[in-house]
Order: C-alpha cells, then sequence, then structure tokens
C-alpha cells in the first residue's frame, strides 16, 4: 500500500474532486437554466405588450428571443442529463469495482482454504497420522520389552526343577490347587476390606469364639 501511494498520491482525490466538479458545474446550469427561463418569460410578455402597441416587427423579435431562450435550457438540459449519467456510471462503476475486489480477494482466500482441506493433502494427513501412531506404539513395545531378554536371564532350567519338584511331591502328578489359592500374592499394601465383607479366616475365629462362649455358658 505505501508504493501505490508514492505512485498514485493523489488518484483517489482527483476522482472524488472530479465527481464534486461534475456536481457543481450541474449546479451551475440549473441556475443558468433558470436565468434563462426568467429571460424567456420576459421576452414573451414583451412580445404581447408590443402586438398591443402594434409593433409586429419588435414582438417578433422578443418571440425570437424567447425561443432563442428556450433552446439553450434545452440545450443545457441536455448537457446536464449526459453529466449526471456519467457521474451516475462512475458511482455504479466504483461499486462495481469495490465488488470485483471483495469477490477476488474471497476467491483468494478460498483458494488458500482449498489448499490447505484439499482432499489428497488430508488423506495424506491421516495417513502420516496412522503410521505416526504405529510407530509410537511399537516405541512402547521396545519400551516395555521382554525382561528374560532384556535382563539376559535364563529361567528355563528353574522352570522346569520347580515343576519337577512339585510332580514328585504329589506322586508324579500334579497339584490340584483350589481356586481361592490360585491368586498371586501382592507385593503392595492389601486394600482395606469393605464394610461387611469378611475373609474365611475371620469368619472361622468368629465361629470359634461363639463356640467357647457356648460352652463356657
Amino acid at each position: 500500500m505505501a508504493i501505490k501511494k508514492k505512485l498514485f498520491p493523489r488518484k483517489g482525490k482527483e476522482k472524488t474532486e472530479l465527481v464534486i466538479q461534475a456536481k457543481a458545474h450541474i449546479r451551475k446550469i440549473a441556475l443558468s437554466n433558470k436565468t434563462y427561463n426568467k429571460r424567456a418569460e420576459i421576452a414573451r410578455k414583451n412580445a404581447k405588450i408590443a402586438i398591443k402597441r402594434g409593433e409586429r416587427t419588435r414582438a417578433k423579435n422578443y418571440l425570437i428571443h424567447h425561443k432563442q431562450y428556450q433552446m439553450k435550457v434545452d440545450r443545457q438540459n441536455n448537457i446536464r442529463s449526459k453529466i449526471e449519467r456519467q457521474i451516475e456510471a462512475i458511482s455504479e462503476g466504483r461499486m462495481i469495482s469495490m465488488t470485483g475486489d471483495l469477490m477476488g480477494g474471497i476467491r483468494d482466500e478460498l483458494q488458500t482454504i482449498a489448499t490447505t482441506v484439499a482432499p489428497e493433502k488430508i488423506a495424506e494427513i491421516a495417513e502420516d497420522s496412522e503410521l505416526y501412531v504405529s510407530e509410537i506404539e511399537e516405541s512402547a513395545e521396545i519400551l516395555a520389552g521382554d525382561p528374560e531378554i532384556d535382563l539376559a536371564i535364563d529361567i528355563t532350567d528353574e522352570l522346569n526343577q520347580l515343576e519337577t519338584e512339585m510332580l514328585l511331591e504329589q506322586g508324579g502328578q500334579m497339584p490340584e490347587v483350589p481356586d481361592d489359592e490360585l491368586a498371586y500374592i501382592s507385593d503392595f499394601e492389601e486394600i482395606e476390606e469393605e464394610p461387611g465383607v469378611k475373609t474365611k479366616a475371620k469368619l472361622e475365629d468368629e465361629i470359634d469364639k461363639l463356640r467357647k462362649e457356648l460352652e463356657g455358658s
């Protein structure tokens, strides 16, 4: 914008002044026509007076003046109409130009948006996103790893030995472990039981206490 103002500093101002000058000229024409109409009216009245006085030649001259003034008014009205039409064309042209600039700006904005949301680009983004998710999951698996591999510890022999010991203890058969003994021992603090929920051991203790109380009574 700064460069444009330097190259054409008064272009917009000159256009505005041109329209102002045109409107001022129309006003001058209107005032001039008012004068001509007044003179035409006076000339016609004088023509009537001349006829009454029997001066036909003078009456004829006054009528010629009357006609000339009317012709001037008609001619200047035509000029005024042309100027007014051109001023309206300038106003309409400016509106069309502004509309064109606005639509051009909208088009450019839509082009920019369309570029960012093009189907090919969206598809590429979606594909890249899936790839990144896969890479993250793969990285997570790498971090989680396999303790036996990561720590280079082979516990195959120990596991086989443990199974063998259990088979020997049970006469060659794997022991049947009750379901309630399949739970692993937690290495965290035990969660406090909810009210009304009692373990098997606690129930047995309460039963023993009741039995003792009954025997004592």
